[in-house]
């Protein structure tokens, strides 16, 4: 029978690759090898890793349900993906609806309800659930314990979108807990990202201790896996929980290491947004402006432009940095340009992490300054309480303390 894992078997050894060859860095020998004998079944992910090592495609490898029907919608899917953004709501719409019934019995067709799921969550759809299910009893028929860890990681991430986050983190623990010593789960990245997203949980209710924990589990298991691509997301979170500690120290210790992993990843566009994004919240923090206004400025240059990052950098006047780059030409009393970027700074969505909450209080924190400054005491009132009034939500932290001591100097 010629199964999956033996076509790949058979085409690496036409290639004359050995399974330290074709593993690479992105699985570890045992785990390919448990592909090969159709013990295991590859994610999407993997068997994208593993047909382009091959110099094949994935279509050639499997063949299930309609074919050229899911086939066309998956290149059309990926091609969307190419930008960060997943609020592609329509574009998702528009290519699925004429044929989605079609695509609903094979894996493929899975992966394309799961990142549907995603653009239906951030609107606060609840029908994002349903997809997930969908895609879930897709891998239940075939089977596929990876890729059933996937969409329940993805079932707990969107039950966290939609605001059901007192279940989030716990979820996340119990799915770790339940798949972290099963052998058959041989896609390297899943439990790491698994370990990402119950860190992310933590950072939302300002569960430092456990931010701190999750992380580490998921740099060992990263190491272990040799899943070095996830080191920087690792490393950026690992950051910012420092921060938020005030372990100014660690977080030097630990921006380091992404040093150790430039050699490997130096063209990789995910490790260079990583270390641009860690580095632009330390110049924040510390209030190093010129600092953060170069790398703003110049972050063509720190990045490497291409198609897939002009997508980032032209929707940076709605992301944080627009904000900080006000804040920080503010701190330099270039109080026009300050304001300009101030007020036209809006989150896509309304944040919820407690770093996140601050920093965006700091609008209206600094709108209240200017006003101050300008003498508009009813009007600098105004803004330093809807500033007073986010900050409420959440634990005090480094973020929060310009807030408070500017709250207190107006309104008294």
């Amino acid at each position: 029978m010629n199964t999956l894992g033996s076509k790949i078997r058979s085409l690496r050894k036409s290639k004359k690759m050995t399974l330290v060859d074709l593993a690479g860095d992105y699985m570890t020998k045992g785990m390919l090898s448990l592909i090969e004998n159709d013990k295991n079944n590859p994610s999407m992910e993997s068997l994208e890793y593993i047909a382009k090592k091959l110099d094949t495609s994935v279509s050639a490898l499997m063949e299930d349900g309609d074919e050229v029907i899911t086939n066309e919608t998956y290149i059309k899917i990926k091609e969307n993906l190419k930008s960060p953004s997943f609020t592609r709501e329509h574009e998702f719409k528009d290519i699925l609806d004429p044929i989605i019934d079609q695509i609903k019995h094979n894996r493929k067709g899975a992966f394309i309800f799961q990142c549907y799921a995603y653009t239906k969550a951030v609107h606060k759809d609840q029908t994002a659930l349903d997809y997930l299910n969908t895609a879930k009893q897709i891998y239940l028929e075939l089977n596929d314990k990876n890729a059933l860890l996937d969409v329940e990681n993805d079932v707990i991430t969107i039950q966290f979108i939609l605001n059901n986050y007192n279940e989030a983190f716990s979820s996340g623990v119990e799915l770790y807990e339940k798949y972290k010593d099963d052998y058959e789960i041989s896609n390297p990245n899943a439990l790491p990202r698994l370990l990402l997203s119950v860190s992310a949980y933590a950072y939302s209710s300002y569960d430092l201790s456990n931010l701190f924990k999750y992380l580490k589990l998921a740099e060992k298991e990263s190491i272990n896996n040799k899943t070095i691509k996830l080191l920087p997301s690792i490393y950026k979170s690992l950051c910012f929980g420092y921060m938020l500690d005030g372990d100014i120290d660690m977080y030097k210790q630990t921006l380091d290491k992404f040093d150790y992993l430039e050699p490997f990843l130096h063209n990789d566009f995910n490790y260079k947004y990583d270390i641009f994004t860690t580095k632009m919240i330390y110049y924040f923090y510390n209030k190093q402006d010129e600092a953060l206004l170069e790398l703003i400025n110049n972050q063509h240059q720190h990045l490497e432009s291409d198609d897939y990052t002009r997508d980032t950098f032209d929707s940076a006047n709605k992301n944080i940095w627009t904000l900080m780059k006000g804040i920080a030409l503010y701190r330099k009393e270039m109080y026009d340009d300050a304001i300009i970027l101030l007020q036209k700074y809006q989150p896509d969505i309304e944040f919820q992490a407690p770093a996140d909450i601050a920093v965006f209080a700091q609008k209206y924190t600094y709108l209240a300054m200017n006003e101050e400054r300008l003498n508009n005491i009813k009007k600098a009132k105004e803004f330093i309480q809807i500033a007073n009034d986010k900050i409420k939500q959440i634990p005090p932290n480094h973020f929060t303390k310009i807030t408070e001591d500017t709250y207190k100097r107006i309104m008294n």
